[in-house]
């Protein structure tokens, strides 16, 4: 018996490589929109908030690789309306979602019920409710290097 045999062989194409590409671009999502929950519950506190991100440095005289923490700075993608409303947008990369036709911002009352629907964004984007605007997204920044 061959050392080939005793593996769980199957067919792959490239739609499921595409599949996987969506979810990473998800996963990106997700992980920004729990910033800006961390981020209102943080002013809420009254403290500030920064994301940790881990840079590689290497060091020129042992050429060995190491990893530091980097504070980065979380910008809120809500602001407040003049008549004490508040306005979300729901940003991929440096681009705002277009949530319905013509239609790019939330209004909530509170921060609390701004809370909750980042809350709410998140678990749609997990159930893969934001494919399209993701994919929309990323196309409409490809076609800038694109000739």
């Amino acid at each position: 018996m061959s050392l080939l045999s005793s593996l769980n062989l199957v067919q792959s194409n490239a739609a499921d490589m595409r599949t996987r590409g969506i979810s990473t671009m998800r996963q990106k999502l997700i992980d920004r929109i729990s910033d800006q929950i961390a981020l209102v519950e943080a002013m809420a506190s009254g403290q500030a908030f920064q994301r940790v991100k881990f840079r590689r440095v290497r060091d020129e005289a042992s050429d060995e690789v190491t990893e530091t923490p980097v504070r980065t700075r979380v910008r809120p993608w809500w602001l407040q309306d003049k008549d004490g409303t508040i306005l979300v947008w729901i940003k991929y990369g440096n681009q705002t979602l277009e949530l319905a036709k013509g239609k790019t911002a939330i209004r909530v009352k509170t921060m609390q019920e701004l809370t909750k629907t980042f809350e709410t964004v998140r678990e749609a984007v997990r159930a893969g409710e934001f494919d399209t605007h993701i994919t929309n997204a990323v196309g409409t920044f490809k076609a800038r290097f694109g000739k």
